[in-house]
């Protein structure tokens, strides 16, 4: 083999297009079991590659009902580098040609593939620009880098705007429950804009096309969220009572959701609004709930004492294993200063240090632990060991602490 056929074989193994008989045959009938497990209903013209796909990120299942959307499309999927840690789900997206992605980072291997699907195969790419499911069900940041992306790619861009599926699963709740999702695809940016409009014109375009809200959603269909465990869990995501202002004092069972200390108590009813005990209707709706949350932990962010401290067990990935492996014990700090990590690491004393800026947000798996970005090759997984509750928080205020950047930076 010559140089020149080194070189096309290395390029034909860059990126795989979706493997056709799981797309075509398995597709057929995951598309038909989704529609009927979630209500699915789906309208909009299906693209034609080369294109990218955008969507709102409102529940853990979005890819799911992108990809019924679109079939019998082949899409390929951008997915957060850390599921492919894990053996089992890592094989299946390998087959299914999901491109891994360094989570809120920038990726040259990543891009390198996009554009291979893009400009090689012809194909469609999707992605979430997001980049993770925020808690209110409304749109959260998106970063101008998308639009920075879509330029440097110039192909169509269509929304598949995604409505419903946060009533239904919602972000805490590890049970489906069948209420009423849409999925709309448009066309929202031609070929020929990515050259003429600007980065804030692309922006604005993406914005409006993605933006929803699913209790206005809920409130123009009229959909009824059924089951009498709606609010199981709720109290991994709901940490501080609106009427006494204790943290994790809350316990949730059924569609019930009670404060120990003070005994408020507010019931979810088929509309997935609130009903509290009492006289007073602190919130409509669990997105009110949730912003209150932010709101009230940016205020402990702004003062320039801010810190939080707190004991963890650090996991991280392990090759063939379908799970994060705990490897060391210490203290996890979050100031001004930044993120600081002080204990062992596979049987050695280690410190680690992350600016502010290098941390976008600290996602979550709700009730049980918070991540950093990946550093030093390897996934970075802390479990809080007094109350795997806390987790919420520190997801809070790493968001606050980015809301106000941000800020800061739009004054500048």
């Amino acid at each position: 083999m010559d140089e020149k056929d080194r070189k096309k074989a290395k390029q034909e193994k860059l990126q795989k297009k979706p493997n056709p008989f799981v797309y075509y045959f398995v597709g057929f009938f995951f598309s038909l079991m989704i529609r009927l497990q979630f209500n699915l209903h789906t309208k909009g013209k299906k693209p034609k590659g080369p294109a990218i796909i955008l969507s709102n990120h409102t529940s853990n299942h979005d890819y799911k009902f992108i990809a019924s959307a679109l079939w019998p499309r082949r899409v390929t999927f951008v997915a957060t580098y850390h599921w492919f840690t894990f053996k089992t789900l890592g094989f299946w997206l390998r087959t299914m040609g999901v491109i891994p992605k360094y989570q809120f980072a920038p990726d040259m291997a990543s891009m390198k593939k996009i554009r291979y699907v893009l400009d090689k195969n012809k194909g469609m790419v999707f992605i979430a620009p997001e980049g993770t499911v925020y808690g209110e069900v409304r749109l959260g940041f998106i970063s101008p880098s998308i639009a920075k992306t879509i330029k440097i790619f110039g192909v169509p861009v269509y929304a598949s705007h995604i409505e419903g599926a946060g009533l239904g699963n919602a972000k805490w709740s590890r049970r489906t429950h069948r209420g009423r999702v849409e999925v709309e695809t448009s066309e929202i940016i031609t070929k020929e804009e990515t050259k003429t409009l600007t980065v804030s014109e692309i922006m604005e375009r993406i914005n409006s096309a993605l933006s929803y809200d699913e209790f206005e959603f809920q409130k123009r269909t009229g959909v009824q969220v059924k089951g009498e465990d709606k609010a199981e869990d709720m109290d991994t995501m709901f940490y501080k009572c609106p009427c006494c202002n204790k943290e994790f004092t809350l316990h949730s069972k059924g569609n019930e959701i009670e404060c120990s200390s003070c005994h408020t108590k507010a019931t979810l009813n088929d509309s997935f609004r609130f009903k509290w005990s009492g006289d007073k209707e602190y919130f409509d709706n669990y997105s009110e709930w949730y912003r209150w949350q932010l709101e009230e932990v940016k205020k402990e962010v702004m003062k320039d004492d801010f810190k939080m401290e707190e004991e963890v067990e650090y996991g991280t990935d392990e090759e063939g294993i379908d799970n994060y492996v705990k490897v060391g014990k210490g203290t996890m700090t979050f100031s001004h200063s930044g993120w600081d990590y002080k204990g062992t690491f596979r049987g050695e004393e280690i410190a680690e240090h992350d600016d502010i800026e290098n941390v976008f947000l600290a996602t979550l798996k709700i009730g049980k632990h918070f991540e950093l970005p990946f550093k030093n090759g390897h996934c970075r997984v802390f479990y809080p060991i007094k109350n795997g509750k806390t987790s919420m928080k520190w997801h809070l205020a790493s968001r606050a602490m980015s809301e106000l950047l941000e800020e800061k930076k739009a004054k500048i």
